[in-house]
């Protein structure tokens, strides 16, 4: 897309930046010799799980290994059923999937676009035996509600933190609630690698994981480097995300958090009946947009069977309504004024 005028993501940009401090831990590494479970692992892990306020942390190879690996440390597996989200990524399904456990999906909150409490205590059977509760866009639902149900019910809560580093819900950092909670580095996360990584976060037991699934040295190194960062990048975030919110609200219905919540961007997420004309509108003049999700999981082919004549009518709504500003860090605010002005200028003519 040569002719983008605002590209949603920069990745060359942001990464570019630390060029001379990245060639600085590759020539360590290589001087080590040690390319797996070695230092650079270890120091990561170590100031993750300070920054998240968390006992242990380990680092994994992606996001979907740590969900995996935190679902059958907790021991669930064939005849369990685990109640999520059907507005998320299809790696949150694919994770319940893997360990033979059956993911039963509940409808989300209009507002947040997170699970809805109600409709998760209705989805409670004798056989459920974790809640995955996606931070989706760095947003979350109640956690007060959701820690009280799962103490209730005895199940485990799972926090899929993919896309929430940094927010926060009250004083405590969203990864630091649940018995686990998973995150991704993939490039495009506000914490992301140069390529793939995850980690899981426990409050409450040790994580074990085959070393064929550890992160690697490198990808280690590289994200402890930019996890010196992270809070100043997140100001960045917020700062654009309230900026979006004082010019945007009279036009569409912008995507919310709990309150006493802290949210870190991931996506500036909006709501209208015309997204797919204004997404048109703004490609026109070169500004790129993301819809995150075009259909939610029952929707899609590879999960439809899986969720036979099952309706989330909240989650078939956003779907068809959602669309994704950019929000990057490094976005100017000259970018930002004028994305403003095409949205504004999009609902004038209508």
């Amino acid at each position: 897309m040569d002719f983008l005028r605002i590209p949603f993501y920069d990745l060359k940009s942001e990464n570019l930046e630390f060029g001379p401090e990245f060639e600085k831990a590759l020539t360590s590494i290589l001087e080590s010799g040690r390319f797996v479970l070695g230092a650079e692992l270890t120091r990561f892990e170590q100031a993750l799980a300070l920054y998240l306020g968390v006992p242990q942390v380990v680092g994994v190879k992606s996001g979907t290994d740590a969900l995996f690996y935190g679902l059958k440390a907790l021991g669930i597996g064939p005849k369990d059923e685990v109640i999520t989200t059907p507005f998320t990524f299809p790696a949150t399904v694919e994770a319940i999937l893997r360990t033979g456990a059956q993911p039963v999906l509940a409808d989300i909150e209009p507002e947040t676009l997170c699970l809805s409490p109600s409709a998760v205590e209705e989805k409670i059977s004798s056989r459920t035996r974790a809640i995955v509760l996606v931070h989706l866009f760095g947003n979350c639902a109640d956690l007060d509600r959701f820690t009280a149900l799962c103490q209730r019910n005895n199940i485990f809560l799972i926090e899929d933190a993919a896309q929430a580093i940094g927010a926060t819900f009250g004083t405590k950092k969203l990864g630091s609630f649940g018995t686990i909670a998973t995150f991704s580095f993939y490039p495009t996360k506000n914490l992301g690698a140069l390529g793939n990584g995850g980690a899981i976060a426990s409050s409450h037991l040790p994580i074990a994981c085959p070393t064929s699934s550890r992160l690697d040295e490198l990808q280690a190194a590289f994200l402890l480097v930019k996890l010196n960062h992270l809070d100043r990048w997140l100001a960045r975030r917020r700062y654009l995300g309230a900026r979006y919110r004082a010019a945007l609200g009279r036009y569409v219905r912008i995507v919310g958090s709990a309150p006493a919540s802290t949210v870190n961007y991931h996506q500036f997420a909006l709501l209208t009946p015309h997204r797919d004309k204004l997404r048109n509108f703004l490609l026109a003049a070169g500004i790129q947009t993301m819809v995150y999700y075009p259909h939610p999981i029952h929707r899609q082919p590879e999960f439809a069977s899986l969720f036979t004549d099952q309706s989330f009518p909240v989650a078939e709504k956003a779907s068809r309504e959602i669309v994704c500003l950019p929000i990057r860090h490094n976005l100017t605010d000259a970018e930002q004024d004028v994305i403003i002005n095409k949205i504004q200028e999009f609902f004038a003519r209508l």
